[in-house]
C-alpha cells in the first residue's frame, strides 16, 4: 500500500502547530485571569464559544482529522464573522484557521488515496 507523504505531513504539522495554539492560549487565559464569560456582553460570549470550538477542532482533529479540522474552521468562521470581521484580519487570526485547514486537507488526501487502491 502506497503511504500518503504529505496526507502525512499534513496531519503532523496540524497536530504541532495545534498544540501549540492550545497551549499558548492556555498560557494567555492562565496569565490574563480568565473571566467569567456569562457576565460578559454577548458578542464576548459568541467569541469565548468561538475560540472553544477552535481549540475542540483542534484536539478532536489528533483522533478524527475530518471532524476536528471542521469544526475548528467553522469556530473559526465564526471568530471571524463575529469578532474579527473581515477588515481586521492579520497573521495571527489566519494562524489559527491553519491547523483546521491541514487537518481537513490530510483526510482528503488520505480518502483521495483510498479511492485510487480501490
Amino acid at each position: 500500500m502506497k503511504k500518503n507523504v504529505l496526507a502525512t505531513v499534513c496531519r503532523w504539522t496540524a497536530r504541532i502547530l495545534g498544540s501549540l495554539l492550545v497551549v499558548m492560549v492556555f498560557a494567555i487565559a492562565i496569565g490574563e485571569g480568565m473571566p467569567n464569560p456569562f457576565t460578559q456582553p454577548l458578542d464576548v460570549q459568541i467569541g469565548f464559544l468561538a475560540l472553544a470550538l477552535i481549540l475542540i477542532g483542534i484536539l478532536a482533529g489528533w483522533r478524527w482529522e475530518f471532524f476536528g479540522g471542521a469544526l475548528s474552521l467553522a469556530g473559526w468562521c465564526l471568530f471571524v464573522g463575529s469578532v474579527v470581521g473581515a477588515r481586521r484580519l492579520n497573521a495571527s487570526i489566519c494562524l489559527l484557521a491553519l491547523p483546521g485547514v491541514l487537518y481537513l486537507l490530510s483526510a482528503l488526501l488520505r480518502l483521495h488515496d483510498k479511492k485510487q487502491i480501490l
